[in-house]
């Protein structure tokens, strides 16, 4: 048995084509024959070419976020949230049934919940103007997230507050959604934002026993002083 391990390596090694002639060089992955090129990263970049399973590890944990906050995140990463068109998937929903829970007439995904739905999208906008970020929205969930954390630049203490500030508005998106769909009550966007507000702080208290800032504040002063306390 060993004989024949030792030959089948032996066969693989040999089999390798190593031209010693040729010296190592530099390989654009994106695009092995023509390599790189302005161009060809421009429409890398366009393309926002982002694996799932990257933002997967990344997207959902954060120090100062509750456990159940982490769980929900990652299951939307992954596209396990119960919305109507995985409903429908898996036989529990007709197809008649996919409709929007804000009313606005599309199919419920998890991508037109949390960035196209033209009532839960509005939340977006207001929770960049609270925080001074300015960006269009992509088409899918997993480059949101890294388009919303990278918007004020890559210094880490930003990245940080807006990764609390995104997974605040994930909870707070997919529990209206629940409370709408179960409770037949709604909020405002406005409300939605308040509660963007109070949950980071809440969180930020939680695991901070001395956090010295309240929330009894102008939004922009309580938006400073949380991204100050990302800054320490």
């Amino acid at each position: 048995m060993d004989v024949f391990i030792l030959a089948k390596n032996l066969f693989c090694f040999w089999s390798l084509m190593i031209n010693l002639s040729e010296t190592d060089a530099w390989l654009w992955r994106p695009d092995s024959i023509v390599g790189c090129t302005i161009r060809g990263a421009y429409q890398m970049l366009m393309r926002q070419e982002i694996h799932a399973g990257d933002v997967a590890s990344d997207a959902p944990w954060h120090k100062n976020v509750p456990l159940k906050v982490s769980i929900c995140a990652w299951r939307l990463i992954c596209n396990r949230w119960l919305t109507k068109d995985n409903l429908m998937r898996r036989g529990v929903i007709t197809n008649d049934n996919q409709l929007c829970i804000s009313g606005c007439g599309q199919q419920e995904t998890i991508d037109h919940l949390i960035i196209h739905c033209n009532i839960f999208g509005d939340l977006w906008k207001l929770i960049k103007s609270w925080v001074g970020v300015y960006s269009v929205d992509p088409h899918q969930v997993t480059d949101h997230f890294n388009q919303f954390i990278y918007s004020s630049g890559g210094y880490a203490p930003c990245r940080s507050f807006l990764h609390l500030i995104w997974l605040c508005c994930i909870w707070v998106i997919w529990n209206e959604r629940n409370q709408r769909l179960f409770a037949k009550k709604a909020n405002t966007m406005v409300q939605l934002l308040e509660k963007v507000k109070m949950y980071s702080l809440r969180w930020l208290k939680a695991k901070n026993v001395c956090f010295p800032f309240g929330y009894q504040a102008s939004s922009c002063l309580f938006r400073d002083r949380l991204m100050f306390y990302f800054h320490l």
